[in-house]
């Protein structure tokens, strides 16, 4: 996921034969069945998407699915991770050069208001879809937000309780799936006015 590449649908591999790496070929495999369960959410939600859909999105048997996952709860949850991961990477891209937590989150806010604008079905599993897992997928997310927030405390901070940059993650994520829900996006704007929070006195 980046901002000159912000669809994640991978390109398949053609059929038949190829002389591939096994190997490459699985990653590939992966790749679009972590793509075929974002797109597939989007469009039914995660209580009624099913292992064969996700399948045929991905454009893999339901036997190829089984090879990488074990369940749609498993491949809900490493595509979650997959796709969190890449938010996050340029996410600290976009904020690296800023000095305060502050501007720290104004930046990543811009860079992630960017990337899930144009890319809905990503939002939607990483805001809305993920909690529809359980408390498996509820771990992940707030997993995800403590991970944000990480990079927004003071070196030396201690995030033994929830503060300020935790609360500052946290609200961002809410109003994402709740623009999410309403069928839109979060704009940087909104995300960066949240960024005041860690301003409060």
């Amino acid at each position: 996921m980046t901002k000159e590449e912000p669809d994640h649908s991978t390109r398949r591999l053609p059929p038949g034969p190829h002389g591939l790496p096994p190997e490459l070929i699985q990653r590939n495999q992966r790749e679009r069945l972590i793509a075929a369960m974002a797109e597939v959410c989007a469009e039914r939600g995660y209580g009624e998407t099913s292992v064969a859909e996700v399948a045929k999105q991905a454009g893999v048997s339901t036997a190829s699915f089984y090879r990488q996952f074990r369940d749609r709860h498993e491949c809900m949850l490493a595509g979650f991770e997959e796709l969190f991961r890449r938010l996050a990477e340029e996410v600290e891209r976009g904020c690296a050069a800023e000095s305060t937590p502050a501007a720290r989150a104004r930046a990543g806010a811009r860079t992630a208001a960017e990337l899930l604008a144009a890319d809905p079905p990503t939002a939607r599993l990483l805001s809305v879809e993920i909690l529809a897992a359980g408390p498996d997928g509820v771990r992940a997310q707030q997993g995800a937000i403590e991970r944000l927030a990480s990079r927004l405390r003071e070196p030396g901070a201690s995030a033994a309780e929830p503060d300020r940059a935790w609360a500052t993650v946290a609200a961002m994520a809410s109003l994402v799936g709740r623009r999410i829900v309403e069928g839109k996006s979060p704009t940087a704007a909104e995300l960066g006015a949240l960024a005041g929070l860690l301003e409060a006195p």
